[in-house]
């Protein structure tokens, strides 16, 4: 049963008020709208960071509450027809402005027959707009991928979640419940930028799930060799999923992830240019205090990162604490708040 058979389908809440769905005073809006595919039994995917899992419904004993949710946000149900007309009527092509949407990114739990709900969906949006399409979803065939592509969607997203075989294997394999290969995630990744090219393949990383940052950043820097986005995230604890009382990662560490994922990027620095200790924790960048200014002043380090045009608001902060990734360009406060961060951790060094 999917949304074929139901006709609904989660949008984020930025996304809803956006769409004109819901009258709610939100911070900042999204630039890109996210839809969520619906099933009333939740995702077998069982990943332990969700409560989209199978696991949380079943912990919540008929309770619809903590299931509107992922991560931190709200994404509250809607008829997709609705949906769609909102589309036609408002939304109809790219607008880059705060007003419209750069991209829509259909993302989809994991239950029986969700490619078909997927293709449905992306019929129904190419038909009223020509808003660039991005989805995240389980693993399929690479007989699909190449019918995502050839249905118009521009970008195409398996996320790893966890940065290494061993920690995948504990959040979202067997381990926890769940039907996930890391070696299934690696070949259909690599498999899928012979179709899409590379840049246009993603995988998400959360950081705080165990990880070292040397691990984060070597990821990062693998699936920056096979052409492969990494969209950067950090843990953020959900009542009633199995990682409900795990705690957030250090802000430091996030930041330098983040740092070492621009200089990686880049194409400037490989992490052995890094210093790293014994335990895998960056000791320092070879870094001027300079050229640490200037990489702040950029902002684009230390957004959201992931397809283009995705700001996420607040997905793993409140907008009462500083954000991990910020859903907008720094302010001059903030860039010297991630200065003083980071700062002790760069020094000059000859490459």
């Amino acid at each position: 049963m999917g949304i074929i058979d139901k006709d609904n389908i989660r949008v984020s809440l930025g996304s809803a008020v956006k769409l004109g769905l819901k009258r709610v005073k939100v911070d900042t809006l999204p630039t890109n709208c996210h839809l969520l595919t619906y099933h009333p039994d939740g995702c077998i995917g069982n990943c332990g960071f969700c409560p989209q899992s199978q696991y949380t419904h079943d912990k919540l004993s008929g309770s619809t509450q903590d299931q509107e949710y992922l991560s931190r946000v709200l994404w509250p149900v809607f008829d997709l027809r609705f949906v769609i007309q909102r589309f036609q009527n408002e939304f109809p092509a790219f607008d880059a402005s705060i007003k419209g949407f750069q991209r829509i990114c259909i993302q989809s739990l994991n239950y029986p027959n969700f490619e078909r709900d997927i293709k449905s969906i992306i019929r129904k949006l190419t038909a009223v707009t020509n808003i660039p399409l991005s989805i995240a979803i389980p693993p399929v065939s690479i007989e699909d991928v190449q019918n995502f592509k050839d249905l118009g969607v521009d970008r195409i997203c398996f996320a790893l979640d966890a940065a290494t075989a061993t920690l995948f294997e504990s959040v979202k394999g067997s381990a926890c419940g769940g039907p996930y290969s890391w070696q299934e995630h690696i070949r259909l990744l690599r498999d899928s930028v012979k179709i899409f090219g590379r840049g246009h393949v993603t995988t998400h990383l959360i950081i705080g799930l165990g990880e070292t940052e040397q691990e984060a950043l070597t990821l990062i820097q693998e699936m920056k060799y096979f052409g492969i986005l990494t969209g950067l995230f950090a843990f953020y604890p959900i009542q009633k999923t199995r990682f409900a009382y795990r705690t957030r990662p250090k802000l430091i560490s996030f930041r330098k992830v983040q740092l070492g994922k621009y200089l990686i990027d880049t194409k400037r620095f490989q992490i052995s240019d890094f210093g790293v200790d014994s335990e895998g924790t960056v000791t320092f960048f070879p870094l001027s205090s300079k050229r640490l200014h200037e990489i702040i002043s950029l902002s684009g380090p230390f957004e959201t990162s992931g397809c283009p045009g995705c700001n996420r608001p607040y997905y793993t902060s409140s907008p009462r604490e500083e954000q991990y990734n910020y859903p907008r360009v720094l302010t001059l406060s903030e860039q010297e708040k991630i200065y003083s961060q980071l700062e002790p951790y760069c020094k000059e060094v000859n490459l």
